[in-house]
């Protein structure tokens, strides 16, 4: 298994413009959160909520942005929560049209309980072009 992580996570957009989408879903009945804000800590996005019937997952928020500024971004989820981390690209002809960012959580901690890091999962969506 990768080794998971904690505190909040950088991701890069680069360049300014792109836009993002993001997707949250909680599988824990205890309070899930994501938030993510760029470089000058503005907040481009937040979303809580846990789940409705143990065992599967509820959509707890979503939307989109156009990513600006330096293209830096914090993205802090579930506090105390172990965290792995996943990215993946769409290429076509050597050019990226999609970058897409996951993370899944494990409240409590990395080796918390059960370490089945299914608590929370939010995807970033980062596509090459508007319009």
């Amino acid at each position: 298994m990768p080794s998971a992580v904690t505190g909040p996570q950088q991701i890069s957009i680069d360049p300014s413009g792109k836009l993002v989408t993001v997707a949250a879903f909680a599988q824990s009945g205890g309070n899930q959160t994501v938030k993510i804000v760029d470089s000058s800590g503005n907040e481009v996005f937040s979303a809580s909520g846990s789940s409705r019937s143990g065992g599967v997952f509820t959509y707890v928020g979503g939307g989109s942005f156009t990513s600006g500024g330096d293209g830096t971004y914090t993205v802090t989820l579930t506090e105390g929560s172990g965290i792995l981390v996943g990215e993946d690209t769409i290429v076509e002809k050597g050019e990226v049209f999609l970058h897409r960012y996951s993370f899944i959580t494990n409240d409590g901690g990395a080796n918390a309980g059960d370490r089945d890091f299914n608590d929370l999962f939010v995807t970033l969506s980062v596509f090459a072009y508007t319009g």
